[in-house]
C-alpha cells in the first residue's frame, strides 16, 4: 500500500483504494521495499510474514564474475 497525495491508502500492487487501515503499510516498509528493489541486480528479495504482519525482510544478492577474465597475480 502507497499513501497517495489525496490522502487515503493505494494497493501498490493492484492500484486500488484501500478502505480497511488493517490492510495499509507503514510508508516506511513501502520504502524500504521499492528502494531494495531497485537496488538488487542479481538476487531475491523475501518477505518474511507473522500472523499477516511484516517481520523481517531478507536481501539475497549474487555475485557474478566473467569467468574468461584473466586472473591477478601479484
Amino acid at each position: 500500500m502507497h499513501r497517495a497525495a489525496l490522502g487515503y491508502e493505494v494497493d501498490i500492487a493492484t492500484g486500488e483504494k484501500v478502505t480497511d487501515a488493517r490492510q495499509a503499510l507503514p510508508e516506511e516498509l513501502v520504502g524500504t521495499l521499492l528502494r531494495l528493489i531497485r537496488e538488487v541486480r542479481f538476487g531475491s528479495i523475501e518477505i518474511v510474514m507473522h500472523e499477516g504482519r511484516v517481520t523481517q525482510i531478507e536481501r539475497r544478492e549474487k555475485l557474478r564474475f566473467n569467468p574468461s577474465a584473466p586472473m591477478r597475480t601479484e
